[in-house]
C-alpha cells in the first residue's frame, strides 16, 4: 500500500484509489475488504492539506456538507470528504451502496439503523437503532450494501470531517430518508 504522508493531496488520493481498486479486485466487497479500505482511508486522512478552504455542497437539507474528491463513475468507487455539523443529527438515511468511512478530525456520533419490516411498502418503514459509536480521528466505520447501509451522524462538540469511500457515487444517486417516529420514507437527492 502507498504512503500518503509524503504526498500532495491529489497524489495521495490517486494512490488511495489505486489501492482501493486493488483491494476490491483481490477480495471483492466483504467486511474484511471494507476494513482494509478503512485502514487505507486512515492513511489518507493524515495527508496535509486534505481539507479544502472553499465551501462544500450542502447535503441532507441540514448544516452538513460534502464534496466529491474523486469518482470513477456513477456505479464505481467514489471518495467523498464530508463535514457533519454538531447542530443537528443528519436524517436517518441510506446510500444504496457499501462504504468505509474514517474520521479525519473532530468527533462523530454514528448511529447505525436496521430496517425491521419486509421493505414491501416504499413509503413506510420500521427502522430502529442497531448500535451507536462515538468515533474520533483515525477511527473507522463500514457498512455493506442495502439494507445494511442505514445510518445517521452528528458532530460532537464541533464539526467532524470524514473521508467516505462509497462503492457507487452516492452524491449523484437518490437515497431514502427515514422518519423513525412516523415510519415515513421519502426518496431524494442528498442536497
Amino acid at each position: 500500500m502507498s504512503n500518503a504522508l509524503d504526498s500532495s493531496p491529489e497524489a495521495a488520493i490517486d494512490a488511495c484509489m489505486a489501492d482501493v481498486r486493488d483491494l476490491l479486485a483481490r477480495h471483492g466487497v466483504t467486511e474484511e475488504c471494507l476494513r482494509a479500505i478503512g485502514e487505507r482511508l486512515r492513511e489518507l486522512a493524515r495527508t496535509p492539506g486534505l481539507i479544502p478552504d472553499d465551501e462544500l455542497t450542502a447535503m441532507h437539507g441540514s448544516d452538513s456538507t460534502a464534496t466529491v474528491l474523486r469518482s470513477e463513475g456513477t456505479d464505481a468507487p467514489t471518495l467523498v470528504l464530508a463535514k457533519f455539523s454538531p447542530l443537528s443529527e443528519t436524517p436517518v438515511h441510506d446510500h444504496n451502496t457499501w462504504a468505509a468511512a474514517c474520521v479525519v478530525s473532530g468527533r462523530d456520533r454514528y448511529r447505525h439503523w436496521e430496517r425491521r419490516d419486509d421493505a414491501s411498502d416504499d413509503a413506510h418503514a420500521d427502522v430502529r437503532p442497531l448500535y451507536e459509536k462515538e468515533l474520533g480521528p483515525g477511527e473507522i466505520v463500514t457498512w455493506l450494501d442495502p439494507p445494511h447501509d442505514i445510518h445517521s451522524q452528528q458532530g460532537i462538540g464541533g464539526p467532524v470531517w470524514e473521508l467516505i469511500l462509497f462503492g457507487k457515487n452516492a452524491m449523484a444517486l437518490p437515497r431514502h430518508y427515514f422518519d423513525p417516529a412516523t415510519g415515513a420514507v421519502r426518496v431524494a437527492m442528498p442536497q
